[in-house]
């Protein structure tokens, strides 16, 4: 599973937080020996930033990158497809077999 890392829409930013305050009843415990009060508070704006990784700012930069390739190759799909219909298409059953064997032994790693 992936979590899509992006940009981040400021009309949504503190959203989450204002649903919750809106369920609940309006009423605020202050610091004075937990007096309770009805008037809404005013909030306070902070200037809070986020600063990603270079290694997520690299993931955005990929997914941007992939997003913008094709699915398939066609070219390369017609011409080993062409290459099979002439017989001309080798296959190098060790190479395939090394590789299968490589990879089934990362796992273990």
């Amino acid at each position: 599973m992936t979590n899509r890392i992006g940009p981040v829409d400021p009309g949504a930013i503190g959203k989450a937080g204002n649903k919750v305050d809106e369920a609940g009843t309006g009423r605020k415990v202050s610091g004075d020996a937990g007096q309770a009060t009805n008037a809404p508070q005013s909030r306070a704006t902070t200037n809070d930033t986020v600063e990603l990784t270079s290694g997520a700012k690299l993931l955005e930069r990929l997914e941007k990158t992939l997003a913008g390739l094709p699915d398939v190759d066609s070219a390369r799909v017609a011409e080993v497809r062409a290459a099979i219909e002439n017989g001309e298409y080798q296959i190098d059953a060790a190479a395939i077999a090394d590789a299968m064997i490589r990879f089934e032994r990362s796992f273990g790693e």
